[in-house]
């Protein structure tokens, strides 16, 4: 028996329509069990260790396909189908309407989309944020582009943190986050 779309929990529905944190624009890996290693260094990912040594695996992730997992049914990672970004966590207790959730899910989106198109199109945000860190090393000896990009990178990074990571992940120091849940 097939699913409709209305029949999963609005959790899924919203990850469905999102994928931006299998595809390294919020974080740059995932965090991984020791226990999991191998099997992830198996199924193709890249595994690494943290500053922390912490297993992890790089991201973006190989099997998503627009915003949906291709080994969703086979074995994958735990931290796969474990995560929950601040967004669902917030749709999930009421906090926020299921609109409101797809509205952010759809500027983060209109955001990707401003910063990509200032990026040379084979640079994923993911490796986009060390340039971001470079240039705004650099000010005020930007050019207009260069200017441009940090811009929108900042402001993308920005609404990341606020809504989508939660303020106990945020990626811009001092980070100034005002949402429904700390």
């Amino acid at each position: 028996m097939s699913r409709t779309d209305t029949d999963l929990p609005l959790e899924s529905r919203l990850c469905l329509a999102c994928g931006i944190c299998c595809d390294g624009t919020l974080f740059p890996f995932a965090l991984i069990g020791e226990s999991e290693v191998d099997d992830t260094a198996r199924i193709g990912l890249t595994t690494m260790r943290t500053t922390d040594d912490l297993p992890a695996f790089s991201l973006a992730c190989q099997y998503l396909d627009g915003a949906a997992c291709t080994r969703y049914q086979d074995w994958r990672p735990s931290v796969c189908g474990d995560y929950f970004c601040h967004v669902q966590k917030r749709a999930r207790k009421g906090l926020i309407t299921e609109e409101e959730a797809f509205a952010m899910i759809g500027r983060a989106h209109n955001l990707i989309n401003d910063v990509k198109s200032a990026l040379p199109s084979d640079l994923l945000i993911a490796k986009a944020r060390h340039e971001f860190k470079r240039l705004a090393a650099k000010q005020p000896d930007l050019t207009p582009e260069e200017a441009s990009f940090v811009v929108k990178m900042f402001v993308l990074e920005r609404f990341l943190d606020a809504e989508f990571r939660g303020p106990k992940r945020s990626h811009l120091p001092a980070a100034s986050v005002a949402s429904a849940e700390s």
